[in-house]
């Protein structure tokens, strides 16, 4: 008898994506491939494998009666939370791995706050998951996009999506259906984008500077991390520019930062930690990058004067646009008749006007276009429901015409759309189908019950 040499781990020994680089894979990411990979839901390995070994009674009280605990706390999943950390040692237990930390924000702990760190619902680009779907590349959502700062896609130059072209709803961070690229609500891919926008050039300069930094962030080596310590060397880095470039001065240094006074002082006087969209706006307004920031113990790469202070206030400074009547109500008239019907949100960002301000001052056309957009969402899905019935139909006498049962399982391989029978109008659908043909006898109930139980 051979001796072991290896553990054998209860799940699939799943290699994390672009660890130590600026697009490591986000945990909440690699546990919707993990559940992939295995073919079950993500809503299975969290309930069924992962939270019985976690030993917290309130997760598995969830389990057991029904409850959104686990997904409700899987906003701050990506961070650095007591709860992470012990996710991390079950995952790393059950897949026999010792990497897993490097898939969230763990090791920043201490440097940058987990206040507005981290967005609350999945951004994504729809350009990166189509290009990694042509090329047969692994789907996964890198954590950069998870960050609240961090608003667009570097390598396509445009915003990341936050709203399902397909169903025009938001996603959760974790859901028990997710499967990578696909939204959870409607199971189309995110690869849509009805409405493309594309930052401004001063904006994309703010969001370039945001990204690259936070990507070379993401990417630091851990020598470079235990140097920089703990938020102790920011708040000597923010006394140190505060001396040698404005000499003392903090109103000066609020100003030409566009941080307010009281704040500047708490966090020169550690009464406050600033958080990462705040160091970032930092650095930017001193032309300086955040690495540079954190590692260097000199200001020697800030060149500042006064003149351009002066200058850069008076830009920021914000003025009321006037409301041009005439354009905007022309605007609103051609976007009520366009070809295809837009949301008021894409509508506001065209004209480029608070929604709010555009409800007030035009609120029929305002109504006119949402009451459209809804119809058009409304037939839109009506339609997608009725062809995936069809689908159903045809799969479902496919194959009992090959002697085959109908499952829920068997019709998802047979039309290659994973999850597809879990949403509940396809549900009843298809139960429909087990009563009306030979299965009627009661089988259909226990093929049901075992899919779905």
């Amino acid at each position: 008898m051979t001796e072991q040499l290896f553990p054998r781990s209860l799940l699939y020994n799943i290699e994390p994506i672009g660890i130590e680089t600026g697009l490591v894979e986000s945990y909440s990411s690699y546990l919707i491939r993990v559940a992939y990979e295995h073919n079950i839901t993500v809503g299975h390995l969290i309930n069924k494998i992962v939270i019985p070994k976690m030993n917290k009674d309130y997760l598995e009280r969830s389990t057991i009666y029904g409850g959104n605990s686990f997904y409700e706390g899987a906003k701050t999943i990506n961070g650095f939370t007591d709860n992470t950390k012990n996710l991390i040692k079950v995952m790393e237990l059950l897949t026999s791995r010792e990497d897993l930390a490097y898939l969230t924000l763990y090791k920043l702990k201490g440097i940058i706050p987990l206040r507005n760190l981290l967005k609350n619902s999945l951004s994504w680009c729809p350009d990166c998951l189509k290009n990694w779907m042509d090329d047969e590349k692994i789907i996964y959502y890198p954590l950069i996009w998870y960050l609240k700062s961090v608003k667009v896609c570097f390598a396509h130059k445009r915003y990341l999506l936050e709203i399902c072209s397909s169903c025009n709803k938001k996603i959760d961070i974790l859901r028990r259906n997710m499967v990578p690229g696909h939204c959870p609500n409607c199971l189309e891919l995110l690869i849509k984008d009805i409405f493309r926008e594309e930052p401004g050039v001063q904006e994309m300069r703010w969001h370039t500077f945001v990204y690259q930094n936070t990507e070379t962030l993401l990417g630091m080596s851990n020598s470079q991390l235990d140097f920089i310590g703990s938020q102790e060397r920011v708040f000597k880095q923010l006394n140190l520019i505060n001396e040698d470039l404005f000499s003392g001065d903090i109103a000066n240094f609020a100003k030409f930062t566009s941080i307010p006074k009281t704040t500047l002082r708490d966090w020169l006087k550690r009464k406050s930690s600033p958080t990462f969209n705040s160091l970032l706006l930092v650095c930017y307004k001193l032309n300086i990058k955040l690495s540079d920031f954190l590692l260097q113990n000199n200001t020697k790469n800030v060149k500042i004067t006064y003149g351009v202070k002066k200058e850069y206030v008076n830009k920021e400074k914000n003025y009321r646009k006037p409301l041009d009547v005439v354009a905007i109500e022309n605007s609103l008239k051609e976007l009520l008749v366009c070809d295809t019907p837009i949301s008021m949100t894409a509508a506001a960002k065209i004209i480029g006007r608070d929604k709010r301000v555009l409800y007030s001052n035009f609120p029929d056309y305002c109504k006119g276009i949402s009451k459209r957009y809804s119809e058009y969402i409304e037939e839109k899905s009506s339609h997608r429901i009725q062809l995936l019935k069809e689908e159903i139909n045809s799969a479902f006498y496919s194959l009992i015409n090959k002697g085959i049962n109908p499952s829920s399982g068997k019709i998802e391989k047979y039309l290659n759309k994973n999850g597809l029978l879990r949403e509940k109008i396809l549900q009843d659908h298809w139960r429909g189908l087990l009563t009306q043909s030979n299965f009627s006898s009661g089988e259909g109930e226990v093929l049901f019950n075992d899919e779905f139980k």
